[in-house]
């Protein structure tokens, strides 16, 4: 024998180790040789190099009067083997033949039988589930709905007909709880729809100008409230009209200016949008919403999209949410063969950037007057790059001189009109912006912000005069 070659009981050797079933039998099926596994797997031992195949796979190979099939053989690929006693299980084979002598290589799959079956049923049994789930939480909306929409009417007629201004804070809260109910009650549905696979992107015409004015418009009243500033701006070549799903769309940058907003207490918010391709009448626009707010590490960032997630408890309860909203938005995109990304820095704001693709509509375009019309939220404002928001905060800077001065002007028109929870939230703002004043500076917002959470109209005026007094006699001085 050859230096390098494997005799044979070395080949028997590597056989016997082998996780597989092997028989070596010739043209009439006579088994001449069978590895450990086969000898102990069948029951058989040592005899069972003298039974013929057939004896193991009765079902698949039927004696003939010609002798063995050894054509039907080599075509086995799966098939019952019977053991001595009786018993038998399910196995995938193959048959290589040559030389006058056969091979069969056998495993048992009866364990993966049974596995296949436990997941069908696995999988029945939790279709059922969902198909349960979708019911109740459908149900349960349904439910919720309309107490939340009964509390609203209810204290709508109530705003009405005439209240005093203390009462009329209570209501504007109640209000704004309903909404925030309905806002979330909304975001459960979605999500179960979405996790049942049942969501449809429907396929309209829309003007998309009119759609982004829609939402800003939405937005106003909350940025005006915190006193923060936007501008948008919009490709100019994006055609007026264009094929999607209006409202999902508008769910989308909706879910990203709010959230924009709730997270922001000084500065601007910015949103862009370009056409980056085009192809015959399929369209992808590109959208970015920024901000100059909380910002997000990139360690809590992977938490960002996941269901049911805040990247941290103190937002959830400083700020609230379910944690659905951006999860829910990503799929969305999704949806729409599109992909977001987040840029964003702890302290220093946030640009949420997104895509979508969509079509343009066959009706003639007119985008001069699209442009025309959507002067209202082309604002011409010149702001300062994203990459200097410290400068909100680094006290003396223009920006920071004039973010002051913005707070004060709405703190003390929300002090006259008595919403102490509006004036509340701006003597904060006032007080972090003056984090790097001089210590008398720090020390009247504080006692200003502390007279606000009380409520106490006379003291709150007197505090803020001695605040702007102080405030304007230190930036006179710089």
């Amino acid at each position: 024998m050859g230096e390098g070659m494997l005799s044979g009981e070395d080949i028997h050797s590597f056989a016997d180790a082998s996780l597989e079933i092997i028989l070596r039998f010739d043209g009439d099926g006579r088994i001449f040789y069978a590895n450990a596994l086969a000898r102990e797997e069948l029951g058989y031992g040592e005899e069972l190099e003298k039974l013929g195949l057939d004896k193991l796979l009765p079902a698949e190979l039927h004696q003939e009067e010609g002798g063995f099939p050894l054509e039907a053989a080599r075509e086995m690929t799966e098939g019952m083997m019977y053991r001595k006693n009786g018993t038998c299980f399910p196995v995938r084979m193959a048959v290589k033949a040559g030389n006058g002598q056969n091979l069969l290589f056998a495993i048992n799959i009866a364990k993966l039988k049974e596995t296949e079956r436990k997941l069908v049923r696995m999988k029945e049994e939790m279709e059922e589930t969902l198909k349960v789930r979708n019911e109740f939480v459908a149900n349960v909306t349904h439910e919720l709905r309309t107490p939340v929409n009964g509390i609203r009417g209810h204290v709508t007629n109530l705003l009405e007909n005439g209240v005093t201004p203390e009462v009329s804070n209570t209501l504007d809260i109640i209000i704004r709880c309903c909404d925030n109910m309905s806002a979330i009650i909304n975001n459960i549905l979605d999500f179960s729809k979405l996790e049942a696979g049942k969501f449809v992107i429907e396929q309209k015409e829309f003007n998309f100008y009119k759609m982004i004015n829609h939402t800003v418009e939405t937005n106003i009243p909350a940025i005006n409230a915190k006193g923060l500033r936007i501008m948008v701006n919009i490709d100019k070549t994006i055609p007026e009209y264009l094929i999607g799903d209006e409202l999902r769309l508008t769910q989308i940058l909706n879910n990203f200016l709010s959230n924009a907003v709730k997270f922001t207490s000084v500065g601007y918010i910015n949103i862009e949008v370009t056409k980056t391709v085009q192809f015959d009448d399929e369209i992808e626009l590109f959208f970015v919403v920024s901000d100059t707010g909380i910002g997000i590490s990139p360690e809590e960032q992977d938490k960002l999209f996941k269901s049911f997630s805040q990247v941290d408890a103190s937002i959830t309860r400083k700020y609230g949410g379910t944690g659905l909203g951006l999860a829910i938005t990503k799929q969305l995109i999704e949806l729409m063969q599109g992909s977001v990304h987040l840029d964003s820095e702890k302290g220093k704001g946030s640009s949420f950037s997104f895509s979508v693709r969509l079509h343009v509509a066959q009706k003639a375009k007119e985008e001069q007057q699209a442009v025309e019309q959507f002067e209202f939220i082309n604002q011409n404002q010149e702001l300062p790059g994203f990459d200097s928001v410290e400068k909100f905060f680094q006290f003396g800077t223009p920006e920071n001189v004039q973010e002051i001065k913005g707070k004060m002007e709405k703190l003390i028109l929300c002090m006259e009109v008595e919403a102490w929870d509006k004036a509340e939230n701006f003597a904060h703002n006032i007080k972090e912006l003056m984090e790097q004043a001089p210590k008398d500076l720090k020390r009247a917002a504080f006692r200003l912000e502390m007279n606000v959470r009380k409520g106490d109209h006379d003291k709150s005026v007197e505090q803020y005069e001695n605040l702007r007094a102080v405030f304007e006699e230190t930036i006179g001085g710089m």
